[in-house]
């Protein structure tokens, strides 16, 4: 069984920026990869999740020295930017990268007016991705303009946002399927702890809390791969993750 590992990089500031206490968070980063990292086939980084600055996934994915993907806004980026960004990836050997449009920061930082469709688009016009897996990201509600637009930047993949049906799911991987792109549906663990990332989100997961192992597996007979995502509790993702590699 094909499995993601999506893990949040330490954050830089906790109201002010104090190094020892960054320090602290990067060695228990650490401790999380080793304890997955013989457990999960890929490692996905997220980039600056809910607009909150973070240490530079590109960074600690080439420290990992493990197979990586890493998440890359192109929001606070121009495309000089993303164009080094995206050089840094692949020097790193990074598998692959997911190009989001991202959060809007606290601190409402100008938006470089740049969408992800369009930057996948030109990094493959350019040679990119020859070079790097790219992904875009695609809601379980799509519009039919919204997914042309997302095939036609022939991307290597969608990465679907976190899923709550399996019958949405089929539709999204038969009309990537017919053109040549992967699907890696994103599931959450279910938990008290999690709740509220759900709340935030608007994910409803009714319709498998009772029994995600099964969920799971089907959503991974479906697509031959999925990203799993406990970004409120590491030990219950942890627990998930033993169960399904068991």
């Amino acid at each position: 069984m094909k499995i993601s590992y999506e893990l949040n990089p330490p954050k830089i500031l906790d109201g002010v920026f104090d190094y020892a206490r960054l320090n602290y968070d990067i060695i228990r980063f650490y401790d999380r990869v080793a304890l997955i990292r013989e457990l999960a086939d890929n490692i996905h980084l997220t980039d600056s999740v809910l607009g909150i600055p973070r240490v530079s996934n590109i960074y600690l994915a080439r420290e990992l020295k493990i197979k990586s993907r890493c998440s890359m806004r192109v929001r606070d980026r121009n495309l000089l930017a993303l164009l080094q960004s995206v050089t840094d990836a692949i020097l790193a050997e990074i598998d692959g990268l997911l190009i989001v449009k991202g959060d809007e920061p606290k601190d409402r930082s100008i938006d470089s007016g740049l969408k992800p469709s369009m930057v996948v688009k030109t990094l493959n016009q350019l040679g990119f991705g020859k070079k790097i897996k790219l992904f875009l990201s695609i809601s379980c509600n799509f519009k039919k303009e919204e997914i042309e637009k997302k095939i036609d930047a022939e991307p290597y993949g969608f990465i679907t946002q976190t899923i709550s049906s399996l019958n949405d799911l089929i539709v999204i991987n038969d009309i990537a399927k017919s053109n040549g792109i992967k699907v890696i549906p994103c599931i959450m663990i279910p938990s008290e702890k999690n709740k509220s990332s759900a709340q935030t989100i608007g994910l409803d997961w009714s319709s498998y809390e009772n029994d995600p192992y099964s969920f799971i597996k089907a959503a991974h007979d479906i697509c031959g791969e999925i990203l799993m995502t406990s970004p409120r509790s590491f030990d219950d993702g942890l627990e998930m993750l033993k169960r399904l590699k068991g």
